[in-house]
């Protein structure tokens, strides 16, 4: 997808993406999200390129996926892209993506 961005969708407040660790898990806030990637405020740093498994509440349903953090954006959060992700996971953010598309707040 060179040269072309996916369109970011603004998400409601205090909608959380847990980010699995081996010692522990670490809560984020998504800010937005797009269908290949996602833009997370947290307190923690994240190296670029750093790989992080990481789960998202969509609806009643649970998406896990992996993602690969590729800029840090100043005092709102880490831009991570989706490296991977399921059929069922995508169909799920798909919908998301729809409903949030729907809102008309993005």
């Amino acid at each position: 997808m060179a040269g072309r961005k996916a369109k970011r969708f603004k998400t409601p407040p205090a909608a959380p993406v847990v980010l699995l660790g081996t010692n522990s898990n670490q809560i984020g806030d998504l800010v937005d999200v797009s269908i290949s990637g996602l833009l997370l405020h947290t307190n923690q740093y994240f190296e670029i390129g750093e790989m992080r498994p990481m789960t998202i509440s969509i609806g009643q349903e649970t998406s896990q996926v992996v993602a690969v953090a590729k800029r840090h954006i100043p005092d709102v959060g880490t831009a991570f892209e989706f490296s991977h992700i399921s059929p069922r996971d995508r169909e799920l953010l798909r919908q998301l993506l729809l409903r949030l598309a729907g809102t008309g707040d993005n």
